[in-house]
């Protein structure tokens, strides 16, 4: 069944690509692999997807949002217990999209993928609205005083089984949907017009990306709108719902909206440009890594001039073949950083290494210097990765536990009008979109004259701006938290401080995921090897389920060394008031400013992708015969 295939969506353009010489266009393509059947429609196909795309991000967020306080609430788990299965369920949810952009390369291509996650997403639903509402289905509910008790009967085998299949479902749809949704809609505008040509300097090349269509900017403009606006309904409206009416109507509307606007996704059909399968990337640089080490012993040619090496090595023009859907391939400078595994593109004496038509006769022995240059591009991210990774660490801390604090606090807004204690999260959302037009309108163009680079800051520099913030969004919650617990202890348990107390804290928490989360993105997607665009994606959400097991294995950490040394619960206790939740911050604050370090020397030794080496002042320029080598 599976069908379709891969296109690399390029969202976010930084300075450093301008540096790239494009070097193929590719065109449209239908499910057989040659020429599009039929005309890319932009919108007028868009229009029938994005509905569904709101559906399932909304769905998805419905259960992955609350889901810590609807296993307190609805399944009578300990809070560290359901802290513990959310934050499985979350990194399990996060690594998804990793299997299913593979999948949807490799073999099914996106509109399948993308379709069959849309079922998941129905079924998965289904099962957790029937889940929260047939009695046999749950554990008998429980009233906060017998809560706060631990009388509560917890959840049984089958409550378990269902809940645990219920939340499978949602990972598979999460693998299905999110990797290939923005691609996918990408691959309904034409490309044809705005990449026609090539460029050899920064000014060409900005003219080039500034003559992007128009209708494709705005789709990216606007999918990244529409899953804000569906996180932030899920953590509103659909919040006050789960928790002032019913759990089961609250997950009962958004499986609705999915079946209906599933309904108009398939309507759409006739109308999509479908790009096939192009097979499994990974292939390319396993064959860099093995034709390295098979010529280790040999020796590189201008071992100090990039320039020069690059003239005499294996390295043909870039071909993209007729039905890989890559909207663009940029060339690649050989480049002297991981210079061993330049050694696959050397051509030995062997005459019968290249073809006649140009090709390698055995690819696992010799590569090109592109595929050589798209593997160091992936080594090269992994550093900063690592970095991304311990950002998220933080916010995943700071995210869960003020939901703890905000059980124990006044949840009035006004009089009589209470908020879900998950709601609070919304201000993190809203401190991101209230802050971007800031940064982009006044901050970014104010530091534009000072420094001179496109922007304000490189997506580094940045993104490292994120991570010393988030330090700032710790001390601050440690500070609060210090107030709560002395002022629930003052009160038999219940603050009565407000919870818009904990906004501070998630608004500059969300200052900081402008900074570091939005450069995350843009970093991957400039970075990434142009072929790799869906990983790219991927490799974000990866990042971010990392940091959900790792959460989980901190707190472990700290709850066992503190329990050692001072003995009672620890830090992160079962009950945050016996706790010392305060200490916890100030660790993580320390955390946070480790990774800042680490990310500073990160930063130091990176070279941006397509950077050119500079040539080494004695080196003879290239002679005609080593130019030709090249083709």
């Amino acid at each position: 069944m599976c069908e379709g295939g891969r296109a690399a969506a390029s969202m976010a353009r930084t300075a450093s690509a301008s540096r790239r010489q494009p070097e193929t266009t590719s065109l449209a393509v239908d499910e057989a692999g040659g020429r599009a059947s039929r005309r890319p429609r932009g919108w007028k196909a868009v229009g029938f997807m994005i509905g569904l795309y709101l559906a399932i991000a909304m769905a998805l967020n419905a259960f992955a949002q609350p889901v810590t306080n609807y296993l307190i609430k609805r399944y009578n788990m300990k809070p560290n217990a359901a802290t513990n299965v959310a934050n499985v369920f979350s990194g399990t949810y996060s690594f998804s999209p990793v299997v299913g952009a593979f999948v949807a390369d490799a073999f099914c291509g996106r509109f399948w993928t993308l379709l069959f996650g849309a079922v998941a997403a129905f079924v998965a639903m289904v099962v957790i609205t029937l889940s929260a509402t047939i009695r046999q289905l749950k554990p008998p509910s429980c009233s906060d005083v017998a809560r706060q008790a631990g009388t509560c009967a917890g959840p049984s085998g089958l409550h378990r089984a269902v809940l645990y299949i219920g939340m499978a479902l949602l990972v598979v749809a999460t693998g299905g949907a999110n990797p290939t949704s923005l691609p996918f809609g990408a691959d309904q505008f034409d490309h044809d017009d705005a990449s026609s040509g090539s460029s050899s300097n920064e000014a060409d090349e900005r003219r080039r990306r500034a003559e992007e269509p128009a209708g494709l900017k705005r789709f990216y403009n606007w999918y990244y709108v529409v899953t804000m606006m569906a996180s932030f309904m899920a953590l509103t409206f659909i919040a006050y719902i789960q928790d002032k009416v019913s759990w089961g109507l609250g997950f009962g509307i958004p499986t609705a909206l999915v079946a209906a606007t599933f309904a108009v996704f398939l309507a759409g059909t006739p109308l999509y440009v479908r790009v096939p399968a192009e097979g499994s990337i990974f292939s390319s640089v396993a064959r860099v890594v093995v034709a390295s080490c098979r010529k280790r012993r040999l020796t590189l040619p201008h071992p100090r001039d990039a320039r020069q090496q690059e003239a005499v090595l294996y390295n043909p023009p870039v071909v993209v073949a007729a039905g890989t859907g890559t909207s663009r391939v940029f060339k690649l400078p050989l480049t002297l950083q991981l210079s061993f595994l330049n050694k696959a593109a050397i051509v030995t004496a062997d005459a019968d290494e290249i073809r006649p038509d140009g090709s390698p006769a055995r690819p696992w022995s010799l590569c090109s210097v592109q595929q050589v240059e798209e593997v160091k591009c992936l080594v090269k991210i992994v550093p900063v990765w690592i970095s991304g990774v311990m950002w998220f660490i933080s916010v995943a801390e700071l995210t869960n536990y003020t939901f703890l604090q905000a059980l124990t606090m006044d949840l009035h807004m006004g009089r009589s009008f209470t908020i879900p204690p998950v709601s609070i999260a919304a201000i993190f959302n809203l401190a991101i979109v209230l802050f971007v037009p800031v940064y982009d309108l006044l901050v970014a163009r104010a530091a534009q004259r000072v420094t001179g680079v496109e922007g304000g800051i490189t997506v580094l520099q940045r993104q490292g701006v994120g991570v010393a913030i988030s330090g700032l969004a710790l001390v601050v919650a440690a500070v609060v938290e210090r107030r709560r617990r002395a002022s629930a202890l003052d009160n038999g348990g219940t603050s009565p401080m407000s919870v818009f107390v904990l906004a501070p804290q998630l608004a500059v928490m969300g200052v900081s995921a402008a900074f570091n989360m939005i450069g995350q993105m843009e970093f991957y997607n400039t970075e990434f090897p142009d072929q790799m665009r869906t990983l790219a994606n991927a490799a974000f959400y990866c990042a971010q389920g990392a940091s959900s097991y790792l959460a989980t294995a901190v707190v472990n950490v700290v709850n066992a060394r503190t329990r050692r040394r001072g003995g009672g619960q620890g830090w992160v206790a079962e009950d945050i008031n016996a706790g010392k939740l305060d200490h916890f911050y100030y660790a993580m604050a320390v955390f946070a400013a480790i990774n800042f370090v680490y990310f500073l020397v990160c930063s130091y030794f990176y070279r941006y992708k397509g950077e050119p080496e500079v040539a080494a002042e004695d080196s003879p320029p290239a002679t005609p015969e080593a130019v030709l080598l090249k083709h």
